[in-house]
């Protein structure tokens, strides 16, 4: 009995977190577009006038996003998804360094290489 009693006061606090799902609300694209825009202003330095390009131009160039469903895509068109991907990647990164002064552009790449690193070797998209 004692044992029961043990278990069940190990098992009550799982209950309460069960009974009260935490609902997280999602961030619009337009919020998030903002706190990109505001985290590389600090960590690149940017000007207000840079701030502005910047913002009008992820505004513009939103990613292409993928199916969420990819068990029937074939493998011609996972080449196309990923040549799109790359190709908006491209647009991007030259449409920054006409805005970035050289050193605030090496800080992007950098910026760009730790971020995969950390996604690991094995993450997809």
């Amino acid at each position: 009995m004692k044992h029961l009693i043990f278990l069940f006061a190990l098992a009550l606090p799982w209950i309460g977190i069960a009974q009260h799902p935490q609902h997280k609300k999602e961030l619009t694209q337009e919020e998030r577009l903002t706190l990109h825009v505001k985290k590389m202003q600090l960590d690149l330095d940017l000007t207000e006038e840079q701030t502005k390009q910047l913002t009008k131009i992820l505004r513009n160039n939103v990613p292409p996003q993928p199916p969420k469903k990819q068990e029937g895509i074939s493998s011609k068109g996972h080449y196309k998804m990923q040549l799109n991907k790359l190709d908006h990647q491209i647009a991007i990164q030259n449409e920054l360094k006409a805005i970035l002064t050289e050193s605030q552009f090496a800080a992007w790449k950098e910026m760009q290489r730790s971020r995969k690193r950390a996604r690991g070797p094995h993450h997809r998209g």
